[in-house]
């Protein structure tokens, strides 16, 4: 993760006024509950597509990790109750059964 530098939310679509003109671009996305879009200049396109694709690339990280973090607490939680799962001994201080 790391080695993510860049980051956007979003998803990017291309926009055209009409026939034989310029396609521009607009960033859709979700902030505080409200869907906001921003223009995007040309120029700034390489730099945006890097930075979505380093917030996808993000997402999988953290999913994988989720992953691996929840089959180990379940491996943790197994061995646990494995390792307690033996009938205790009666202590010398319990009383004895009637029969």
């Amino acid at each position: 993760m790391n080695t993510l530098t860049r980051m956007e939310r979003g998803k990017l679509c291309q926009q055209s006024r009409g026939p034989g003109t310029t396609p521009f671009y607009k960033l859709q996305c979700w902030h505080h509950g409200k869907n906001q879009t921003r223009y995007v200049p040309g120029d700034e396109l390489p730099a945006l597509q890097e930075a979505l694709a380093g917030h996808q690339r993000f997402q999988e990280l953290a999913a994988e990790f989720v992953e691996l973090t929840v089959a180990q607490t379940r491996q943790a939680a197994v061995a646990d109750g494995k390792k307690n799962s033996r009938r205790s001994s009666p202590s010398a201080t319990a009383k004895p059964k009637r029969s």
